[in-house]
């Protein structure tokens, strides 16, 4: 591991445990271990340090998605969104923190990460289109309402899932809900016979189970 790696690795952890905006190039320089002069003749300040977090975050982001647009599936785009939620968790310093996300090289990162998951879940929508899975578009705007709103979910689930209640489902389950009444019945048969009926029956909870438990008006 060369040095700026090291400083890469390591600071990070130091980020996301104290904040951006707390910390400073010569407490990195502590953790790390290393003097504060040392650690700028690679890095010239935490400017630059966040600079070279955010090539990274992008590089690791670019490689999860990479599989989705190159092997179009709904495995492959749940794969990119599982790892999507790993990268959030490590760099927490940038997802979770408003004053960073208010810089502006960090709202245009995270904007292009938003135009291109949203693009990558068109694709897969009109893939599904073109070999009979989903219907075309009955309601303009529908489709693309849906992958917006798949961001969303994907992007707040680290949070959301905070305070969720044990027996709601995850957020795969979440978009499924969503998906599948737009699906054919070719397309439905293809979804039950790769997921099974458990998947299926698990999906959620039944709308007569939810009002059930409600006072009566």
């Amino acid at each position: 591991m060369t040095t700026k790696d090291k400083i890469l690795k390591e600071s990070k952890a130091y980020l996301n445990a104290h904040g951006y905006g707390a910390s400073s190039l010569y407490q990195v320089a502590q953790t790390i271990g290393i003097s504060r002069g040392n650690l700028t003749y690679h890095i010239k300040d935490k400017e630059a340090l966040l600079d070279l977090h955010l090539v990274e975050l992008r590089h690791i982001h670019d490689q999860a998605l990479v599989k989705s647009v190159s092997i179009p599936s709904w495995e492959s785009l749940h794969a990119a969104t599982t790892r999507f939620h790993e990268i959030q968790k490590d760099y927490a310093f940038i997802f979770f923190d408003k004053s960073v996300l208010s810089l502006p090289k960090v709202n245009t990162l995270i904007k292009s990460l938003r135009q291109e998951n949203i693009r990558t879940q068109m694709s897969m929508i009109n893939l599904s289109i073109q070999i009979g899975n989903m219907r075309p578009e009955s309601i303009n705007g529908v489709y693309h309402n849906i992958s917006r709103i798949y961001w969303t979910i994907s992007y707040s689930w680290l949070i959301e899932r905070r305070f969720i209640e044990a027996n709601e489902v995850s957020w795969d389950k979440l978009m499924w809900s969503m998906l599948l009444p737009h699906f054919t019945d070719k397309g439905l048969v293809s979804f039950r016979e790769h997921f099974g009926e458990d998947y299926v029956e698990a999906l959620g909870m039944r709308f007569d189970t939810y009002m059930s438990g409600l006072p009566s008006f």
